[in-house]
């Protein structure tokens, strides 16, 4: 694989200058009520800091280097993404997932057991919205126990995801995620005026290993 930025999957060769370069350093602390926000009173939607703005810009130029977009993955709902193993990212993924976001869940939710720490599984892909391809999603609900979204880049109007029942929009700041719960939370991806929005988006499953 031609990478562009080789040093993204450097988590295996020094771990610890991995994690204080691309993790956010207020999530690296560990102090969940110091990071997470709920958007609205009750609505049961989080967001707080996961990685730093050097990591998003990376993920998105080596996600146009690599050009592993497609258009059919999701037959009820397509969006334009790849799933983050065709360019050899899922494993740096799954780690920051099993490190920091699944114990926020945890932490939140009051989740106990096995089932919702390390035996966690996950769909995780790319996706990107432009006018001049797909510039929305229809209103829908994930395939996840929990879903986490992303947010990779701001030079875009419009866009965001809108809660319908919690009469929520999330435009959260670059490296930031969103997490919120199924299936209480339908939503769907705004209309992109002008510019190109990346999302990483992970459906997250309770001991689930059937991704494909």
């Amino acid at each position: 694989m031609n990478k562009l930025h080789p040093e993204l999957w450097s988590l295996s060769i020094d771990k610890q200058r991995w994690v204080e370069r691309f993790v956010h350093p207020h999530t690296r602390v560990k102090d969940w009520d110091g990071i997470i926000t709920e958007a609205k009173d009750k609505s049961d939607i989080w967001t707080f800091p996961i990685f730093t703005e050097e990591f998003c810009r990376m993920v998105i130029e080596e996600a146009e280097h690599q050009d592993k977009w497609v258009t059919d993955r999701h037959s009820n709902y397509p969006t334009t993404d790849f799933q983050l193993k065709e360019i050899g990212l899922h494993d740096v993924y799954d780690f920051v997932l099993k490190e920091y976001v699944f114990p926020i869940a945890r932490y939140i939710w009051g989740l106990t057991g096995s089932e919702w720490g390390q035996n966690m599984t996950h769909d995780t892909f790319l996706a990107k919205y432009s006018p001049d391809a797909q510039g929305h999603l229809s209103s829908h609900l994930d395939a996840s126990n929990y879903s986490v979204t992303l947010a990779l880049n701001d030079e875009f109007e419009g866009g965001g995801t809108w809660y319908n029942r919690q009469q929520v929009l999330i435009k959260a700041p670059v490296g930031h995620m969103c997490l919120f719960p199924m299936p209480t939370h339908k939503h769907s991806g705004r209309w992109i005026d002008s510019g190109v929005r990346y999302i990483i988006v992970s459906f997250c499953r309770c001991g689930q290993d059937n991704w494909g």
